[in-house]
């Protein structure tokens, strides 16, 4: 195995100071670990159990599922063959799929033995023995015995997994899956789990690995991850061990500049804004989306032009510089950044440019950001492209937004009623509800009564509808456009998720298409139709996307990531 080679190891330190980040470049040998601050602190390194509590870049650094996750060059991770040497598929007239997967011959667990296809049989079939079920369980819901397995909590009962031999997994699905190589088979509460290992008494939980690293210690401090010896992937040059640090924020950014950490993945909200100000400031999307939300079945916002109004009243771009961080962008829709385009057909061949309206085209996208592939994998982007760009002056958009209130009988807000907005009691949150209270009563003239609350009783009040108005906020639980819209179909009660009680029989045609569809392009077509529908309701009216700013220490490069937010860091070397 090649051994992580210090860039400054022969050399002596130098004093002075880092203008960039005011820190001292590290001094890494070959027997110091990488030091990472990138996750809350965790208790178990079981992947069943850690996905549950933001383990997963723990886990992933660990195990190695049937796919894995490379970088693409550019610090985003995609999607490629891990213990999973290739796969086949076949869809059947009925709509169901069959995935057929050939292991690799040369994958093997840190103590020598195989890994064969029983082991991922076991791991799946053990997740609906966990009491509770693991939150993302669900994402195996079109494995075939699903519902049966859930119910009678057997996971005998999943049918749809089997091995055929030991190289040989088959995984019979119930309707196409777009998500389902990525989520299921590249993620992390399915790893591979040695049954003989898990029922033993005693078992310590990444001790005995598939993955490049092997648990060395795990308690109240961190966790120490050692390269294993016997992964295929054994030779791939990175750091021989890596220490996972629980602390974070301020604590973590000053063992950053101390030489103490390598890589921090959220830094204080004061030193992200001098990056920004200093141009250095590096900015990761997280996936979420804060979020404006009215009970269409609570008066006045039963009245759509009155939920017309209030989101017309409201500029975007203004609330973000007011009231919110410097790593947070102004929404454009309610899928946020981050999240994968699954129709590899859009590409920038797809218009010649800009239209003589002035719509921002695919082309111009792909030359503003500078990109070399033709494919765009971003949702987002590819929304945002589609979309028409309709740019207001506050007088036309303060215009707008009064001409629909007296469109629902309250001209000038006259007769309004006094309204309550509910919001989690946050120091940015609070910034953001008082930036709109007072662009509400300056553009609509309306009263609206700010009402913080816990994170609890925010949910409470909006799963039981008891709200007229309020903000959330929506983070994916995994890579998928359908993480943020499958909620909103009218089958789904207030109390299930659908907080707005939004019921549009066209939205809910079009998700449905959207779930049995096997044409990846058709599919994203009616995922972002939908999303145009629920935009144009205002039930629901984004504010911005959620992000983080991290910082790798000089000298190191190689820190790749994926849509939520997990970090990789098998691959870092002095750059």
């Amino acid at each position: 195995m090649k051994r992580w080679i210090s860039l400054f190891a022969c050399l002596a330190l130098v004093a002075g100071l880092l203008a960039a980040c005011a820190s001292e470049a590290p001094v890494i040998d070959e027997d110091q670990p990488l030091r990472v601050s990138a996750m809350a602190e965790q208790t178990t390194a079981d992947p069943a159990v850690a996905v549950s509590t933001g383990g997963d870049t723990l886990i992933y650094h660990l195990y190695e599922n049937l796919m894995k996750w490379e970088d693409d060059g550019t610090g985003i991770a995609q999607l490629t063959e891990g213990i999973a040497q290739n796969y086949t598929t076949e869809e059947n007239t009925d709509g169901s799929m069959v995935y057929t997967f050939t292991l690799r011959s040369d994958a093997v667990w840190s103590d020598g033995q195989p890994v064969t296809a029983n082991d991922f049989v076991y791991a799946w079939q053990r997740l609906f023995s966990l009491d509770p079920f693991p939150a993302d369980l669900s994402l195996l819901s079109l494995v075939e015995g699903y519902a049966a397995a859930y119910q009678a909590k057997d996971g005998s009962l999943l049918t749809g997994v089997e091995a055929t031999d030991d190289q040989t997994l088959v995984v019979r699905l119930t309707a196409p899956c777009a998500y389902f190589l990525s989520e299921v088979c590249g993620g992390a509460m399915t790893m591979p789990l040695r049954e003989d290992l898990v029922t033993a008494a005693g078992w310590e939980p990444g001790k005995v690995t598939d993955g490049a690293y092997t648990l060395t210690s795990l308690d109240s401090t961190g966790a120490l991850l050692t390269r294993s010896e016997t992964y295929y992937g054994a030779e791939t040059e990175g750091p021989a061990a890596i220490q996972f640090s629980w602390d974070s924020g301020e604590a973590a950014y000053e063992e950053l500049t101390a030489g103490e950490l390598d890589f921090v993945a959220d830094l204080p909200e004061d030193v992200a804004q001098t990056q920004a100000e200093e141009g250095t400031l590096q900015v990761d999307a997280r996936a979420s989306t804060y979020a404006l939300l009215m009970n269409t079945k609570a008066a006045p916002f039963d009245n759509e032009f009155v939920r017309q109004a209030f989101a017309a009243a409201i500029d975007r771009d203004a609330l973000v510089e007011a009231a919110c961080s410097v790593t947070d962008t102004a929404a454009t829709g309610f899928v946020p950044h981050g999240i994968t385009n699954r129709n590899d057909q859009w590409d920038g061949s797809t218009d010649s440019g800009s239209t003589d309206d002035g719509t921002v085209t695919p082309d111009d996208l792909l030359e503003e950001s500078q990109e070399e592939e033709t494919t765009v994998w971003d949702y987002r982007t590819i929304g945002d492209a589609e979309a028409p760009q309709e740019e207001m002056t506050e007088s036309e958009r303060t215009s707008t937004a009064q001409d629909l209130m007296s469109q629902a009988g309250y001209p000038g807000g006259k007769n309004f009623p006094a309204v309550t907005f509910l919001y989690e009691n946050t120091e940015k949150n609070q910034a953001v509800a008082e930036y709109l209270q007072q662009q509400w009563q300056t553009v609509l003239n309306v009263t609206v009564q700010l009402q913080p609350c816990t994170q609890e009783e925010l949910k409470d009040a909006m799963l039981n509808g008891e709200y007229t108005m309020g903000a959330f906020q929506f983070e994916a639980s995994y890579d998928d456009a359908t993480a943020f819209l499958r909620r909103w179909r009218s089958t789904v009660a207030n109390w299930a998720g659908n907080l707005i009680n939004y019921s549009d029989t066209a939205y809910d045609l079009l998700i449905y298409a959207a779930e049995i569809t096997a044409s990846n392009a058709g599919r994203e077509a009616c995922l972002h139709d939908a999303e145009e529908l629920l935009l144009n309701s205002c039930g629901v009216v984004p504010l911005y996307y959620g992000g983080a700013a991290s910082q790798l220490a000089d000298g190191l490069t190689g820190v790749y990531r994926n849509a939520l937010g997990v970090y990789f860091f098998g691959n870092v070397t002095q750059s």
